[in-house]
């Protein structure tokens, strides 16, 4: 059974699954976040497979996941260095990142990962729903 689909604007994604550990074998430092993004589906819904170049670029431009570790410092500035306030993201929060934000990273666990500075992040959803979109 194919797992369920979050549908964009753009491209269809398989949702990242995180079981509370940091696999990835990298620990963000400062202000910087590691997001697990959520990985572009190698067919359409409709059984269509995509060509490499497709998925690869489409891997680039997801703008949505869960939320791995963060350093010491994330969440405590806004990009023009007043202190921010409210709650900052949980681990294992799905979040909305910016597009192509970030450096793409290997993993250990052999994912593909995001580390990017906390001002990438948009939006937060408690939890993964791949009916959201």
């Amino acid at each position: 059974m194919q797992p369920k689909l979050i549908k964009t604007q753009n491209a269809q994604y398989v949702p990242g699954v995180f079981d509370g550990d940091n696999k990835s074998g990298w620990t963000p430092i400062g202000d910087k976040v590691l997001v697990l993004t959520d990985q572009p589906a190698k067919e359409t819904s409709g059984g269509i497979m995509l060509p490499e170049d497709l998925i690869e670029r489409n891997g680039m431009a997801a703008e949505t996941g869960i939320l791995i570790e963060y350093g010491e410092d994330a969440f405590k500035f806004s990009k023009d260095g007043m202190p921010r306030s409210g709650p900052k993201p949980k681990i294992g929060s799905y979040v909305y990142i910016e597009r192509y934000s970030g450096q793409l990273m290997l993993g250990d666990d052999g994912q593909f990962y995001r580390m990017m500075s906390d001002h990438c992040i948009a939006a937060v959803k408690p939890s993964v729903d791949a009916n959201f979109v």
